[in-house]
């Protein structure tokens, strides 16, 4: 994975991961929960990925 693939996943997977806390500590959905912690997950696969292209 390129180093500008892992930066916008890591950037988009912390804007999902607000969007989602957000949600869920103003509407009490479980969904939002659970896409919250996807969000989380996701987070940590981008942040385990090398920074070098496996090609």
């Amino acid at each position: 994975m390129s180093r500008t693939g892992r930066a916008v996943g890591i950037a988009l997977t912390a804007a999902m991961f607000a969007f989602s806390t957000y949600m869920y500590m103003n509407s009490g959905d479980w969904v939002a929960a659970v896409f919250a912690l996807g969000s989380l997950a996701y987070g940590l696969f981008f942040l385990q990925a090398s920074g070098e292209s496996s090609s």
